[in-house]
Parts: structure tokens; C-alpha cells; sequence
């Protein structure tokens, strides 16, 4: 997560959608005055972040033992615990992608310690719809105290207030470069921001794996679409589908954030 004070802005890191790379990207608009959250050693030493820079900042407990703690993946309702009506102002956004597409990502990164990306095509098939079912049954530490929430099939959650998305910018993973030209206008970053040339976390997916559709059946299909019924019927996602039309935002999202942040 990036809380920008110097450029008024918010970037909520979702999964598996080139967020690292657009954290690097990000930190040459920032100044020691903002607040980005650690990434790897490898990032912190190339400088492109702040090698030299504890983000860790503790803000007391919003609930028993939920310490107000921001981490990479971290919630946008963390920011507002954290800053409150300093940020109420901030233009909120982040990342979307394909949902099933997504699916097949994050699978091959939970198993980039493994030899998956070996084996031959149709395990690594059989081993991806596996893995699908338990992602869509997540155990009650996750359903109910929120941990590893991060690594639900939808990442709705993390950038909503209750059912209501925050976001004043969803950035469409399939159309990244465009999106972000029109996101730099409006928050006066020049020169534009990209991520042509950084590639953080890439080259876990087997070179097959391009075409999401393939690891699919009925059932696995399904199971995104139900999980991810939000992306599909707001954003307009499709299964082997073109990228949405750009994102329009939530009227509601005023009143729900202003709902938030005077409850604290």
C-alpha cells in the first residue's frame, strides 16, 4: 500500500496484477513526508523504494488484538484507521483483472516453490481445479477474523467499505498502460507513470499457461464466477473475454467512506 500526502493519493494493492511492479514504479513521485509499505529485500536494495525506510507504523488497536498495522496487502479501511480525515480527501485506487485469469496467477505463484510448472500439462491442470476448490473454502480464520484475507478469489474486500467499492479509479490489469496515462493526468504525475520496464515477481506461470481458458471445466468456471460475481456483473469481466470498459465509480462511496471515518 502506498498513502501519498505529497500527491493526495491511495494505492491499494491487490493480487497477482502487477502491483509490485507499480509500487516501484510509484516511489520515484514519493518524498521521506509519504508512506509506502515494505516490499522484498530485492526491491529495497535496487533503491527504487525506501531502502532506508521503516514503514511499520504502529496506530493502536482498532479492535481487541487487531493491531492498526498497514502491510502491502493491506485493506484501504487500514489507511483511514491510520490517517482518518487526513486522507478522507485522497484519490483512492487500484488494480482489477480477469477474474479466472487471476485464478490461474495466484495459483502458480502459491506453488512457485514446487515443481508444478514441469510437470506435465494436464497435472498441472488437475493440480490448478484442486487447488480452486479449497481457495473458494477458505478456513474460519479467514472467513471470520479476516487473516490471509488477502488470498480470496476476489479482491473486492480489500478496497470496500461493507458492499460498498471505495475506489475513484479501478486500473484494468489488461489495459494497465492506457489506464495509467489517464490516472497520471489526473493526479499530475510527469512524466506519466509505467511499468514497461520493470518486471518485479514475473516468470512463476508455465509458458502454456497463457491462455487461462484451458484449465477450466463447467465446475471450476463456476466456482470464480460465484466467488467473483462482483467483478463479473459491475465490472463487466467475461471468461475468455476482451477487458471491461473503464471503471465508473460508486456514488455511495462518499458517503460510505465519510460513514467510516466518523465511526473512529
Amino acid at each position: 500500500m502506498i498513502v501519498s500526502h505529497s500527491h493526495g493519493f491511495i494505492f491499494v494493492r491487490t493480487r497477482k496484477v502487477a502491483s509490485s511492479s507499480l509500487e516501484i514504479a510509484l516511489a520515484r513521485y514519493l518524498s521521506p513526508t509519504d508512506y509506502a509499505t515494505r516490499q522484498s529485500e530485492r526491491e529495497r536494495a535496487s533503491g527504487r523504494l525506501f531502502p532506508d525506510y521503516d514503514s511499520r507504523v504502529f496506530g493502536g488497536f482498532r479492535r481487541p488484538f487487531r493491531p492498526v498495522l498497514l502491510y502491502g496487502h493491506a485493506p484501504l479501511t487500514a489507511a483511514y484507521d491510520l490517517f482518518g480525515e487526513r486522507v478522507a480527501d485522497y484519490t483512492v485506487f487500484t488494480v482489477e483483472r480477469n477474474p479466472w485469469d487471476r485464478a490461474v496467477s495466484t495459483f502458480y505463484w502459491a506453488m512457485r516453490k514446487s515443481d508444478m510448472r514441469s510437470r506435465p500439462m494436464p497435472e498441472q491442470i488437475a493440480a490448478f481445479r484442486a487447488y480452486l476448490r479449497r481457495a473458494a473454502n477458505p478456513g474460519w480464520s479467514r472467513r471470520w477474523l479476516g487473516i490471509r484475507a488477502h488470498r480470496d478469489l476476489s479482491q473486492r474486500r480489500l478496497y470496500s467499505i461493507g458492499d460498498v467499492p471505495v475506489p475513484d479509479v479501478i486500473l484494468r490489469f489488461e489495459k494497465l498502460d492506457e489506464d495509467l496515462a489517464a490516472l497520471s493526468a489526473r493526479l499530475g504525475l510527469d512524466p506519466p507513470v509505467s511499468v514497461a520496464d520493470i518486471r518485479a515477481k514475473t516468470g512463476h506461470r508455465a509458458a502454456e499457461s497463457c491462455d487461462y481458458t484451458r484449465f477450466y471445466d463447467a465446475e471450476s468456471r463456476e466456482i470464480v464466477a460465484a466467488r467473483c460475481r462482483w467483478e463479473v456483473e459491475v465490472l463487466g469481466y467475461r471468461f475468455g473475454g476482451p477487458a471491461p470498459a473503464p471503471f465508473s465509480p460508486d456514488p455511495r462511496r462518499e458517503a460510505a467512506r465519510q460513514a467510516y471515518l466518523a465511526s473512529l
